[in-house]
């Protein structure tokens, strides 16, 4: 018995993590896409001696305007947690006037009032900023991330419209937007502006009987070397990143196709392929693709207590302490208590979400039925029963509430993580032997 619970304790330590890894999770979904040194450009403004007036161009002028070149510039994910999901930027060079910028929608200010309610609620504002390319390179070739130019095939036309829109977004009245990490973050809109500008239209590859990933699915590429962040996305996000495209509807396709492209990797790849539609005629989208920096760094191997793992193991434990109990005919009470708060505790946070948060997914959560603050007051409930000898009322109820999500959760829209899984027949098992020996003490 004491190994059992030695083993239990140990396990606990991670599953502990878990909170930690939720908070990371909604970091990831404000964070998305957004590298640190443009946030610390944005706050010390060490770049304001810089003229940004050196992109301006003079519309009669065909030869400043052929000196001009915009391009799109995409960041690999990097080795801290932020940079998971890689970055999109563009970069705008005048070389008559010596201007070389990149414009960079992933910037916001960590000293603006009520920071972090206003982070959890999904009411941040993000901002355009510009910045010398030298120090964009600078500090991504310091952090080891690679970086990929692709020179848009723009007229001088749609360049100069380009600009013009470019430095309109860059007014102090123009520079916020509410971020929102899928459909309207620093890709999006760097993909949106430029699709603005092209007088045309822009089609991106796309074949109606290919698979088209949902978003989780995405995530989970973009996340295959953090298990445990994949894993707290997947407690956090709801059933409308599960969302499948219908294979026989082309529209349905092309809006799942282009939904994904919230992925900078993801817009890189349809950018190579994509042409420019205008008068019947078909050109590409890009007309030259470089390398201009390579990764430096290694990717970590995970470990091998992966969330899966960790709650297999947790599950037998409980499996084991559950089958002494009953041989005993005895609770372990603190188990059982244990389990609950944490339930609850993780529910404050899902709960939150789902009611209050105007975070994209986070209000479709199925989990919210078994994970929310009333497991918290179940926990104390079964302390308060065990002290003055009373039988436990709600011990059928919680039973029934986690056999029947657990019976139902493959009808659920929403896909759950293995681990999910595990973890709630982990809190079932202990339920059922919880209500086992109520019935028979009592």
């Amino acid at each position: 018995m004491w190994v059992a619970c030695k083993f239990f304790l140990l396990s606990l330590q991670n599953i502990m993590q878990l909170l930690k890894y939720y908070i990371l999770a909604i970091a990831m979904l404000m964070m998305f896409q957004i590298n640190s040194s443009a946030q610390i450009a944005l706050i010390s403004n060490e770049h304001n001696d810089t003229n940004i007036d050196s992109l301006a161009v003079d519309s009669t002028s065909t030869t400043t305007l052929d000196s001009v070149d915009i391009s799109i510039l995409t960041c690999t994910p990097g080795k801290d947690l932020y940079s998971k999901f890689g970055h999109t930027a563009l970069r705008v060079i005048n070389y008559t006037k010596g201007g070389d910028f990149v414009f960079n929608y992933g910037c916001f200010n960590y000293n603006s009032e009520n920071f972090v309610v206003k982070f959890l609620l999904g009411q941040t504002n993000y901002l355009l900023e510009e910045e010398p390319t030298d120090y964009f390179f600078f500090r991504y070739n310091k952090m080891g991330n690679g970086v990929t130019e692709q020179l848009l095939n723009l007229t001088n036309v749609e360049k100069q419209k380009l600009i013009a829109l470019l430095l309109e977004n860059l007014r102090p009245e123009n520079q916020e937007y509410r971020y929102k990490w899928i459909g309207d973050n620093c890709t999006d809109r760097a993909r949106g502006i430029v699709e603005e500008a092209i007088n045309g239209n822009v089609e991106y590859p796309f074949n109606v009987d290919s698979y088209e990933p949902t978003v989780r699915e995405s995530l989970h590429q973009c996340l295959e070397q953090v298990p445990w962040v994949s894993f707290g996305i997947d407690m956090i996000l709801g059933s409308e990143i599960d969302y499948k495209y219908n294979p026989q509807d082309s529209i349905s396709q092309d809006y799942g196709h282009r939904l994904n492209m919230f992925i900078p990797a993801t817009f890189m790849i349809n950018a190579e392929q994509a042409v420019i539609v205008k008068n019947g005629k078909r050109i590409p989208y890009v007309c030259e693709t470089k390398k201009l920096l390579n990764e430096t760094f290694t990717e970590d191997a995970p470990s091998v207590f992966t969330p899966t793992v960790v709650f297999g193991v947790l599950l037998l434990i409980v499996i084991l302490i559950s089958a002494i109990d009953l041989r005993r005919t005895h609770s372990t009470i603190w188990v059982d208590i244990t389990l609950s708060t944490i339930q609850g505790v993780a529910g404050i946070l899902i709960s939150f979400l789902f009611f209050f948060s105007e975070h994209p997914a986070v209000g479709s959560n199925w989990l919210v039925i078994i994970f929310n603050p009333l497991a918290i007051l179940y926990a104390s409930w079964i302390a308060i029963c065990r002290k003055k000898q009373k039988k436990n009322k709600f011990a059928v109820v919680n039973m029934t509430v986690l056999a029947a999500f657990l019976l139902t959760m493959w009808l659920c829209p929403q896909s759950f993580n293995v681990a999910i899984y595990l973890l709630e027949l982990t809190l079932l098992v202990r339920s059922v032997t919880y209500f086992i020996l109520e019935k028979r003490v009592r």
